[in-house]
């Protein structure tokens, strides 16, 4: 297992306290979870793209009569809202 060292903001630490001393846990371990949960749910984000892409390309009434000459524009609208939604 690699060791990995971060700052966290006094009330992040506080909290984190707190809640390992609640669960009978370690910060370490808390962090491991809230990491694998944040990994799993990126992850999850780019199995969605992969199914709108396939929707996108596979789906014959998307009632895009252009597509194929602007499929481009439409893929970096749409995947452009996501990851703002996402970042913010």
């Amino acid at each position: 297992m690699g060791t990995t060292s971060i700052r966290l903001p006094r009330h992040i630490d506080s909290a984190l306290d707190k809640l390992a001393k609640e669960r009978g846990t370690t910060r370490s371990e808390l962090i491991r979870e809230a990491l694998a949960q944040f990994i799993a749910e990126c992850a999850a984000g780019s199995a969605d793209r992969v199914a709108l892409l396939g929707q996108l390309v596979d789906y014959p009434g998307s009632g895009r009569g252009d597509l194929a000459r602007n499929g481009e524009a439409y893929l970096r609208e749409s995947f452009g809202a996501r990851c703002r939604a996402r970042s913010r």
